[in-house]
């Protein structure tokens, strides 16, 4: 036996780590599979290639999260896997996760079923990097599908890879590198891995038998890990209908629904957070981490509301958190505050509407005064309701505009009195104005200069005058 080099026994003392295949190559190796199944008709994947990527590329740090058994070693962890993704198979189809989990099912296959897989070297991570420039060049041999019993299956594939081990190492050592027995074993080996991830992949999807032994709790785990694999997706249409398919796997517990609906609270998905709590109580009432995580939430909703000055909201979600906890410290007078505001509002309201009545019913008498010639009596009753208006604040959206538009409405009908007055002037005063008299009324627009008047007018006019100015100075006090 040829004597270890020292870089091999110090490599072996140092304990290299021993993932198989570079992603690269993991990736090739799961997606060929997927497309051999494809072409030999035993399930259309290829619909699901982005999660089966998407697994047989999973960080190293999840597989302890997805295969509980790994410590126990990599074909007991393929074992327990095989065996659940059976009876999840057998309880409906292949959906996106159940293809993320053949993914990464995959993943470890291939890692297994590498030549070198357990070699702790250094020769062995440059083989494996030259494998991933190397294995698109080599012909795939096709082989015909087996069943996978794992333990002996993969006794007989590992001893395959191992093979040409020492071939492979002294290859290296000596400098020939990847050109030597690596090159020429390359499409055997990258074949293998292939087959090897091909039929434990046919085994799980054909049933084969093998579910039998697969807990409540493991069935969980699975049903945990895809609801937050599809909440991750944020995708609504698949959530719905992925948890309804895994609802017929495994029987609904507080314990389950609290964690589901965590995941939902913690996306931002809250009406269906808050479906899954209320699951929780109704089978356990009094379950206070749900009823507290509620009452916050309905609290937070409230505080949003009244200060967006969203009264009813802020009333309603202050009721939810006080339904839901009576207990709560803050729930009833939170909601007692937003009922005051929503009165003091209210009552706000009822004033501006009623101001616009009654300067709107001002407008009407205006125009029954204009009818009969009673033009001072007409622009008073519009300047009182101008008045009016113009106490109806910017609060309420509708009033204001109704209030905008009345005083609108009221300057051009007093525009249009003042001009009637001067035109009808002569009419008025059963004594006819003079030019003089008419112009200075034309361009008025306040009180009358009396005493320019007098000036204006002789004193054959100075009793019609008088008398014209008793009737219709209030009416040209136009602002």
């Amino acid at each position: 036996m040829k004597k270890a080099t020292p870089i091999v026994l110090l490599a072996a003392l140092l304990g290299l780590p021993a993932a198989a295949w570079e992603p690269v190559t993991q990736q090739a190796v799961v997606t060929t599979a997927m497309h051999v199944l494809t072409k030999e008709g035993v399930l259309q994947l290829s619909k699901l290639e982005r999660d089966v990527r998407e697994g047989a590329s999973v960080a190293p740090e999840m597989l302890d999260d997805l295969y509980p058994a790994l410590a126990t070693g990599k074909v007991r962890a393929i074992e327990a896997e095989m065996h659940l993704l059976a009876a999840v198979r057998a309880g409906g189809g292949v959906a996106p996760y159940y293809a993320y989990r053949l993914g990464a099912l995959g993943r470890l296959v291939a890692e297994i079923s590498a030549p070198l897989a357990d070699e702790p070297t250094v020769y062995r991570k440059r083989y494996y990097a030259d494998v991933a420039a190397n294995f698109r060049q080599v012909p795939l041999k096709l082989s015909q599908r087996k069943l996978v019993d794992p333990l002996p299956y993969f006794e007989r594939v590992k001893g395959q890879a191992s093979s040409r081990r020492d071939l492979i190492l002294r290859d290296y050592q000596e400098g020939i590198g990847f050109n030597g027995v690596a090159r020429a074993a390359l499409s055997d080996d990258y074949s293998r891995s292939v087959a090897a991830v091909a039929d434990v992949w046919s085994t799980v999807l054909t049933g084969g038998g093998i579910h039998a032994g697969v807990s409540e709790a493991q069935l969980r785990d699975y049903v945990l890990n895809a609801m937050a694999y599809y909440v991750a997706r944020r995708n609504p249409l698949d959530i719905d209908s992925n948890q309804k398919r895994l609802a017929r796997l495994v029987h609904s517990t507080p314990d389950l629904d609290k964690q589901i609906g965590d995941m939902f609270f913690e996306a931002a998905y809250f009406e269906r957070a808050i479906r899954q709590y209320k699951n929780v109580l109704r089978v356990q009432p009094a379950r206070r981490d749900v009823v507290e995580r509620l009452a916050e939430y309905y609290m937070k909703l409230g505080n949003e509301a009244l200060e967006e000055q969203r009264l009813e909201a802020a009333h309603d979600a202050y009721a939810k958190a006080l339904e839901v906890d009576p207990l709560h410290t803050e729930a009833e007078a939170k909601r007692l505050k937003a009922q005051r505001l929503i009165t003091q509002r209210d009552t706000r309201l009822e004033t501006a509407r009623r101001f616009i009545q009654e300067a709107a019913q001002l407008e009407t008498d205006a125009e029954r005064f204009a009818m009969r010639d009673r033009y001072a009596d007409a622009i008073d009753a519009l300047k009182h309701a101008r008045d009016i208006y113009q106490d109806v604040g910017d609060e309420f959206a509708v009033e204001f505009r109704a209030a905008a538009a009345g005083m609108s409405n009221i300057d051009f009908r007093l525009r249009e009195l003042k001009g009637g007055l001067v035109q009808n002037a002569q009419r008025l005063s059963g004594g006819g104005l003079t030019f003089e008299l008419q112009q200075l009324a034309a361009h008025k627009t306040s009180e009358l200069d009396e005493r320019a008047l007098q000036k204006l007018t002789t004193n054959a006019l100075k009793a019609e005058v008088d008398r014209l100015m008793a009737a219709y100075q209030s009416a040209l006090e136009i602002r």
